[in-house]
């Protein structure tokens, strides 16, 4: 961390006037340029094969291992450039009222998030068909014993293109294999000691040593923006929150992109943008543009060609400038009892039905690449 950017982040907790975007990228001069890591996790035979964007593309997915997905994003790309650090103060000047949730004894924070996901089925020898699918993911996790994570696939799933239906069709239309294979132990994220200035949230995230480390990112950047971002949806008070995006406005780089749709919800807010430090990709954050609740994380193409075989391995269809890779809508957080088998909080929304897998219903016909 530069002398810079400290003092750019004591600047902001004393309540000065929020320096622009420009400023902050002017006076850095050490921008990492580490590429991220790629990883594909198999399950081959007639089974399922899922992608997933590990680590530096996105830390969200190192915890919840979210697919990539391929949808058409809503942005407003028209819109003038404008100051990040002015709009995420004003969203820190809007947080509401909160107290930070952190579980007791015998308690666990529970989160509820809907994950995009690109699965595939190896046919033998016909190949590999792909469908996109959301996923409920619930999470219960504590200092004081070990995590829980449930997924399930929610909403009708999209046949990526005409031709994966095909493949699909010639194998006799068999029903689908649900598209879960399984999560990591969910790591927690403490929020009883987190700061309430900007300034102190470095040495904050790396005294914890249950979240993804830095060397996971491939660039400090990077790395600052995933983890705050996390810290805003861990059950975080609204003093920590104001802190956190006033952190959040101090990263270089950082900028207003216009506004979004959130895929899964449909909640439009104001985006934040950050290019990633490998070439092409940018890590985005919708935030409501009535409070400081942070809607949605997205992973986005911002420039071709995309080189990742990974990502070719998975879909061969031509990529696009605009093109959401990966993303994770957030519903909803609370406390519950550890003891009481993975319970619900009271004020739990209702969530989306699970798709009955093994039936005859069929997914959307294609719906992108369709020829």
């Amino acid at each position: 961390m530069t002398e810079l950017h400290e003092q750019l982040r004591r600047f902001i907790d004393t309540g000065t006037t929020p320096v622009t975007v420009d400023e902050i990228v002017a006076g850095s001069s050490h921008i990492e340029s580490t590429a991220p890591i790629l990883r594909i996790r198999r399950r081959w035979g007639r089974g399922v094969l899922v992608a997933s964007a590990v680590a530096a593309i996105a830390a969200v997915i190192v915890t919840a291992v979210a697919g990539m997905v391929t949808v058409p994003g809503a942005k407003d790309a028209g819109v003038a450039p404008a100051s990040a650090a002015t709009f995420l103060k004003s969203a820190a000047v809007r947080a509401t009222n909160q107290k930070a949730l952190i579980p007791g004894a015998g308690e666990y924070l529970y989160t509820a998030t809907i994950l995009g996901a690109t699965f595939g089925e190896r046919i033998p020898p016909r190949g590999v068909f792909y469908y996109d699918a959301d996923e409920l993911v619930q999470k219960w996790t504590s200092p004081w014993t070990t995590g829980h994570v449930t997924l399930h696939v929610v909403g009708r799933p999209r046949f990526i293109s005409a031709a994966d239906r095909a493949t699909w069709v010639a194998d006799g239309s068999k029903p689908l294999n649900s598209g879960s294979v399984g999560l990591a132990t969910p790591s927690y994220y403490n929020v009883s000691g987190l700061p309430t200035t900007a300034s102190a949230m470095v040495s904050y995230f790396k005294s914890q040593h249950g979240i993804p480390a830095e060397s996971w990112y491939g660039g400090l950047r990077d790395w600052e923006f995933d983890t705050a971002l996390q810290f805003l949806q861990s059950g975080a008070s609204s003093a920590q929150r104001a802190a956190l995006l006033k952190f959040i406005a101090t990263i270089p780089g950082v900028r207003l992109a216009g506004h979004a749709t959130s895929v899964a919800t449909g909640e439009s807010g104001s985006v934040i943008e950050l290019p990633l430090t490998r070439p092409g990709w940018a890590e985005e954050a919708i935030f409501s543009q009535t409070s400081s609740r942070l809607i949605e994380i997205r992973y986005v193409i911002t420039s071709l060609p995309v080189t990742s075989a990974a990502i070719r391995l998975l879909q061969p269809e031509p990529r696009f400038v605009g093109e959401i890779m990966g993303y994770s809508d957030f519903l909803f957080a609370g406390v519950t009892r550890s003891h009481s088998g993975y319970s619900l909080p009271t004020g739990t929304p209702r969530f989306p039905r699970a798709w009955p897998f093994g039936s005859l219903r069929e997914p959307l016909p294609g719906w992108l690449g369709s020829k």
